[in-house]
């Protein structure tokens, strides 16, 4: 019995503008965003979805409740969806983690795995969190199609996962807003992933640009 998972990064922020660190900071959605999240309601309009599950951070319900529309189903906020908190670099430019944590940022983008921020979340602890949650949803909804939205480090560490890709080597796949993530389940708890940051449902103007990082 087939159960496809359709994974769907928030829409975009005015922190992803500046590449200011958003971690577990409840920031909303901008004009874009919303944009965004709507051209993702429209590349799902033939999809029949029977859940939308969704981070608890406001960006990530607007975007749920964007795509939902008049859908009527349920949509559930889950704490294991939530962004991968950043502790003391949570609202830093990057030019401010350049200034006070000299080279830690080019450690960031190069091995993630082994930095460790005061009150924040290891990348690993995340990955651990997001493919729990990912598996307990399947589970409820064995053949059935359920959307998640969440956040580029959650959605990441779940299909470098199924991909049997190092973490460490989450930028090289980024996600863009809005874009679409489609992972298909058999039941022998088999994942295969169809689709990886597809955005041919957003106009070329509204699609990620410049990933997350020092700004060219």
């Amino acid at each position: 019995m087939k159960t496809t998972v359709i994974l769907i990064r928030h829409g975009e922020t005015e922190w992803n503008v500046l590449h200011r660190f958003q971690g577990l900071s409840d920031i909303p959605l901008n004009d874009t965003g919303r944009q965004q999240a709507g051209f993702a309601k429209n590349g799902l309009q033939n999809i029949t979805l029977n859940a939308i599950y969704t981070s608890p951070l406001q960006r990530a319900v607007e975007t749920a409740e964007i795509i939902r529309g008049d859908r009527r189903i349920p949509v559930y906020p889950t704490e294991g969806l939530q962004e991968m908190g950043v502790g003391e670099w949570e609202g830093l430019l990057v030019s401010e983690i350049d200034e006070k944590y000299p080279g830690w940022y080019d450690v960031w983008r190069t091995a993630p795995t082994k930095v460790g921020l005061k009150g924040g979340e290891p990348f690993t602890e995340t990955q651990k969190r997001a493919w729990k949650t990912f598996w307990e949803i399947v589970k409820k909804h064995e053949g059935k199609t359920v959307l998640i939205v969440s956040h580029m480090m959650c959605i990441s560490s779940i299909l470098l996962t199924i991909a049997g890709i190092p973490l460490d080597e989450i930028w090289q796949h980024p996600i863009g807003n809005g874009a679409l993530n489609i992972v298909e389940v058999d039941g022998d708890r088999k994942a295969v992933i169809t689709d990886w940051s597809r955005d041919d449902h957003i106009p070329e103007e509204f699609r990620l640009k410049q990933p997350f990082g020092r700004p060219k």
